[in-house]
Order: structure tokens, then sequence, then C-alpha cells
């Protein structure tokens, strides 16, 4: 009778491994780069927030909403602002 009760409760793990995507889910954190022009500040920070973002999640990734910095100047010869930005992103396999 022992032997029953092993071999069900040892079917019964394996089917839930087996049928469970978070036992063998892997979650990969990378970086996306996002580059803007705007007017002002504001605006080349938002429109290189906003092509951060369209890179993550174009590559099935989710952002983790958090953002460096790495290049904000005002270029003379163009009048507008440029900044480019890393923004956090993941996804799970």
């Amino acid at each position: 009778m022992k032997t029953n009760k092993y071999r069900a409760v040892g079917a019964a793990f394996l089917m839930s491994m087996m049928f469970s995507s978070a036992a063998l889910a892997a979650r990969h954190h990378y970086q996306v780069i996002g580059e803007g022009y705007g007017h002002d500040r504001d605006q080349a920070y938002e429109a290189a927030s906003y092509y951060a973002y369209q890179a993550c999640y174009l590559g099935w990734g989710e952002s983790t909403q958090e953002e460096t910095i790495l290049v904000e100047e005002f270029q003379p010869t163009t009048g507008y602002w440029y900044v480019k930005l890393a923004q956090g992103c993941f996804s799970d396999d």
C-alpha cells in the first residue's frame, strides 16, 4: 500500500512541475537606450523615455521604470535639447 502512495505523490509532484511555468521560468534584466530631442529639457526627456519604453515593449519586456540619464545637453547649433537615457527592463522566459 505504501508503494502506491509514494507513486501517487511522485506522479503528482512531476505533473505539477511539468505544468508549472514558474518552476522553469527565468527572469532576465537588461537596459534599453532611448534618445530624444525637444524644444526644452522636459520635452526631450519625455521623447527619450518614450523611445526607451517602446524598445523594451517591442523586445517582449516590461519596464522597471528605473531610468538613468546618460546625456543631457543643449545643442546651440540646432536650438534643441538632447537627452539620452538608459531604462531598466526585464523579461520572463
